[in-house]
């Protein structure tokens, strides 16, 4: 599994029992032109496509290349040590994403990683969990890392630490990011009944979304079953209000 779909799967299964209620379900991670999740309940199959909140280009193009550095970090890791870590990597802010050396980075990543824990895996077995903080790492792009084991833990995470909030946000641009989604609903219908949106607040758990109660107020143009926003900081889901397109 993925760090993008890892890190997709643990925030939503946040969310699963309150947008379930409470029912059981099984689901699976298909591949697209699905949407990200299927859930099997009551006999029926729901799709959730899961997006993040983020109005800005800039912040978009850093996000990505710091899913990308984490995401082959943890792939060139576990090809040597199959371990399933929760692992958060804090970046340095002032950096030029568009130069930087992302495959590097990675590497440096995934060393720091074994180099911390390489006394601990011939013991692993003796370890029911540990964990390890690593504030510098002496890389212009990766400020510190870390990392959490724990042996009943059975998936992997690995995610960047990300600092970024936007304390006020348009419905011009809630309804932006849903646009971009309504293009696919007919690839994301051929593997599930009805499909719904989740749209996560991204950011450290303890930001808060400022203007998030004019979102709810207003109503959004969507083709989706469900259009939801997920709020990480708050652990709570809000349905908004939507018509279908024409």
């Amino acid at each position: 599994m993925s760090d993008k779909q890892s890190r997709e799967l643990y925030l939503l299964q946040r969310f699963l029992p309150e947008l379930l209620d409470g029912k059981s379900y099984s689901l699976i991670q298909p591949a697209p032109p699905l949407p990200d999740v299927i859930i099997h309940i009551d006999g029926k199959l729901v799709g959730i496509e899961i997006t993040d909140l983020i109005p800005d280009s800039g912040v978009r193009q850093r996000e990505a290349a710091q899913d990308a550095i984490v995401s082959q970090a943890q792939c060139l890791f576990e090809a040597r040590h199959p371990i399933p870590l929760h692992v958060s990597v804090d970046f340095v802010e002032t950096v030029d994403w568009k130069r930087v050396d992302r495959k590097q980075a990675a590497v440096y990543l995934a060393n720091c990683v074994e180099q911390q824990i390489k006394h601990l895996i011939s013991n692993l077995a003796r370890q029911s969990q540990f964990d390890i903080c690593i504030n510098d790492v002496g890389h212009t792009h990766i400020q510190g890392f870390s990392l959490f084991y724990l042996d009943r833990l059975t998936e992997s995470c690995w995610s960047p630490i990300t600092s970024f909030w936007v304390p006020e946000i348009s419905s011009e641009t809630v309804q932006a990011i849903i646009q971009r989604k309504i293009k696919n609903v007919g690839g994301y219908l051929t593997g599930c009944e009805e499909v719904w949106l989740l749209i996560l607040e991204t950011g450290s758990p303890s930001s808060y979304f400022d203007s998030f109660e004019k979102l709810v107020s207003n109503s959004f143009i969507s083709s989706f079953s469900k259009t939801l926003i997920g709020r990480v900081s708050k652990g709570e889901i809000i349905e908004l209000k939507t018509s279908l397109t024409t």
